[in-house]
């Protein structure tokens, strides 16, 4: 039985590789594609899919929102979040909308069919740093204590020096680059080349995204 799949993505460059992954794969079908609210609203509403992979950054619609509609219009069907976010508070609240998974962006290539197809089997997939993240929010739930980390074990684990931390940090509070040169008294092109050498490290390529990352592993506070 073919499964049915409704993609809900703005980003041209990563809905193009979704595409890609999923029309490349006979277990599924391509039915309905939203690159913006109107188009996710009629696809949803069309409720032709059995997955519906859904990003939470459209620009026009929240994403979370696109899942409570899913939930209530073709409750048969499962949605999976695709996100370059990966901290507890977008986690959680796209769980508690309704989503059965929720994958990062990065994993689009190895997984992305294994997933839709465990999905549609009854199962809910979540990436493993999500998995993480979830078992310990469900832990200091449970116990009121939220878990420490241990930054300088952690920077250790993720490759990043002390400047490339200090770097990140300041980039984190919305810094512009200019000023992170002057607040930790180096060049702008210093400052570039930490930030190049973090991007690597990470496997990002914005801002946001390294945000995301830093604080899906604890880095910095929700």
């Amino acid at each position: 039985m073919t499964i049915s799949v409704t993609i809900i993505e703005d980003d041209a460059n990563v809905l193009q590789r979704l595409i890609d992954v999923v029309s490349a794969s006979s277990a599924c079908q391509i039915v309905g594609i939203g690159r913006n609210r109107g188009e996710a609203v009629s696809a949803i509403l069309a409720n032709r899919a059995d997955i519906y992979l859904v990003d939470l950054g459209l620009p026009d619609v929240d994403g979370i929102d696109l899942i409570k509609l899913i939930k209530e219009k073709c409750p048969d069907a499962h949605s999976i979040v695709v996100s370059t976010f990966g901290d507890s508070k977008h986690v959680m609240r796209s769980l508690r909308a309704g989503a059965t998974g929720y994958l990062l962006k990065e994993e689009i290539q190895p997984s992305l069919i294994e997933k839709i197809i465990a999905t549609h089997n009854g199962h809910a997939p979540l990436s493993p740093a999500v998995s993480r993240l979830v078992l310990e929010k469900l832990e200091s739930l449970e116990t009121g204590v939220k878990p420490k980390v241990d930054r300088s074990q952690k920077l250790k684990e993720l490759g990043l020096g002390q400047r490339e931390w200090s770097v990140l940090n300041l980039l984190i509070e919305g810094l512009p680059i200019v000023d992170i040169g002057n607040r930790l008294s180096i060049s702008r092109f210093t400052v570039n080349q930490h930030l190049r050498s973090i991007y690597r490290k990470l496997n990002v390529n914005s801002r946001a995204m390294a945000t995301s990352v830093a604080r899906m592993h604890g880095l910095v506070d929700d």
